[in-house]
């Protein structure tokens, strides 16, 4: 049992992990334990164990918070969302086992605005603290144009990429950083991100009948870079305000390019039997590839995983 939102919740420690064995490097499963490297480092020998039976972890070659934890703190690490929508998960997934078929109702709760919500809104004054650049995405294959774009900056002070989230109308909502050197992310305390969908504001600018989705940051950034309209999750989880605003793009065709793993894989059929029948659906093709998501491929790869679909140079249409 594990306690979730002030539930005491029966979570099945190994089915939440199973979808992400892949960012586990030569794991082995031992009794009740998964053993394996490091997902948070770079690790050339198994240092890192999760105890299956209560959900707790340890990362015996790190130091400090990274060195062990709860497993809340590494679940959403690997669904790369916040510890607060990780509980909501949770909470959501395994609260309706402990209670009577009979007691269930239909909970409409989630069309309205929570009241505890956080409505920030950052402004500029805020964001000049991260009004730098740094290599770290051009290396990754986005473009300056674009990075200026989706107002991409730097935190000189936590060494991380500062990426923008934004609502419908462009208004900065959220920053997820990333840092450059590790692979450790935190957001910033503002609106939660499964409200709003990343790259929605910059596609309303420049509408195209074609629009990909896709899991993270980066890959939409790669993608846009390359000339193809995209949006973000920020995760392999389509929320229910996200596919609020998904239904309100006016897109003909979506391409599902969500990464190359089995957390991917689901999230994709859950983006089909959402959409099917408001849109046209097609899936972007790896070839066998074994990169993890697009943002690894090259240009080339790109273009042919869209069965080479003419790019749509929709950042020509904006005025940056």
């Amino acid at each position: 049992m594990i306690l979730v939102n002030n539930s005491q919740l029966a979570v099945d420690y190994y089915e939440e992990l199973e979808p992400h064995l892949d960012r586990f490097p030569r794991y082995v499963i031992r009794d009740n334990k998964i053993q394996s490297c490091s997902p948070f480092r770079e690790d050339r020998n198994p240092s890192f164990a999760v105890n299956l039976d209560n959900g707790t972890w340890i990362d015996s070659g790190a130091t400090g918070e990274f060195h062990k934890g709860h497993f809340i703190t590494l679940l959403s690490f690997l669904r790369e969302e916040s510890a607060e929508d990780t509980c909501d998960y949770l909470h959501n997934a395994y609260s309706a086992l402990l209670q009577d078929v009979s007691d269930l109702k239909l909970d409409l709760s989630y069309l309205d605005k929570p009241e505890n919500e956080s409505l920030k809104i950052f402004n500029s004054e805020e964001l000049k603290a991260f009004a730098f650049r740094h290599s770290y995405l051009k290396q990754r294959g986005i473009s300056e144009e674009v990075q200026q774009l989706f107002r991409v900056g730097y935190d000189p002070v936590r060494k991380a990429v500062a990426m923008c989230w934004t609502d419908v109308d462009g208004e900065v909502v959220n920053i997820k950083f990333r840092s450059v050197n590790t692979k450790h992310f935190w957001y910033a305390d503002g609106q939660r991100i499964k409200n709003h969908v990343y790259g929605y504001s910059v596609f309303r600018k420049a509408p195209s009948d074609v629009l990909a989705i896709v899991e993270s940051e980066i890959d939409c950034l790669r993608l846009w870079t390359e000339g193809i309209a995209a949006v973000a999750l920020g995760s392999a989880h389509l929320s229910v305000p996200q596919v609020g605003i998904l239904f309100n793009s006016g897109v003909k065709e979506v391409v599902i390019a969500t990464d190359n793993d089995k957390a991917g894989e689901r999230c994709a059929k859950h983006i089909e039997e959402t959409f099917v029948g408001t849109f046209n659906i097609s899936r972007f093709n790896f070839n066998g590839s074994d990169a993890k998501d697009v943002s690894d491929l090259t240009t080339s790869e790109i273009i042919l995983g869209f069965e080479g679909r003419k790019a749509i140079k929709v950042c020509n249409a904006i005025k940056i």
